[in-house]
């Protein structure tokens, strides 16, 4: 009878057990996680075409690709070669005398691989190389034009996040941008 009453409580023992590993299983699967993106974090992109401020008009889009994948812990939340798109913000062709060309421009978003916005802030401005110092200031100044302004493919730049992004993750590994 000691035994029966030994192997009955420990019955009892191992089935609360099990009961409470699966109750705490269920708590994590059903429970997102959150990871956070600081504001200032670093996303660096890479121009994919070349573009010069003889061609290209103002709100005009250039593309860029993301360089490398951006995660937090074990999470990628940008994979690269994502698009990121920038907007030209300022254009000015070249001319005669100091009349160098310029460009400006300058990126608000990137894109998560769900597809959810990254609040960014990023810049970038270019302007051509100006006439030698001779030409410049001669009367052949007015005959040669200043160079214009040039974005290469392969031209790098570093974004930046804006605020701080809370990032939920569910378990299929879905995101959500707070």
């Amino acid at each position: 009878m000691n035994f029966k009453a030994i192997l009955a409580s420990l019955l009892v023992v191992i089935m609360s057990v099990s009961v409470a590993f699966a109750s705490t299983n269920e708590i994590a699967t059903v429970m997102p996680r959150n990871l956070t993106m600081a504001k200032g974090m670093i996303i660096k992109v890479r121009a994919v075409e070349t573009i010069s401020s003889q061609k290209i008009r103002q709100n005009e889009k250039m593309h860029f690709k993301v360089i490398e994948d951006i995660m937090i812990g074990d999470v990628v939340i940008v994979p690269a070669n994502t698009d990121v798109e920038a907007s030209i913000t300022k254009i000015k062709k070249a001319g005669s005398w100091d009349k160098d060309g310029q460009l400006e421009v300058a990126f608000s978003e990137v894109k998560t691989k769900d597809g959810h916005s990254i609040p960014v802030t990023g810049m970038l401005q270019i302007r051509g190389d100006k006439p030698q110092f001779l030409i410049r200031y001669s009367l052949l100044g007015v005959l040669i034009k200043g160079k214009e302004a040039i974005i290469r493919a392969g031209t790098e730049v570093d974004l930046k996040i804006k605020e701080e992004v809370v990032i939920r993750l569910d378990n299929n590994y879905s995101l959500g941008v707070d």
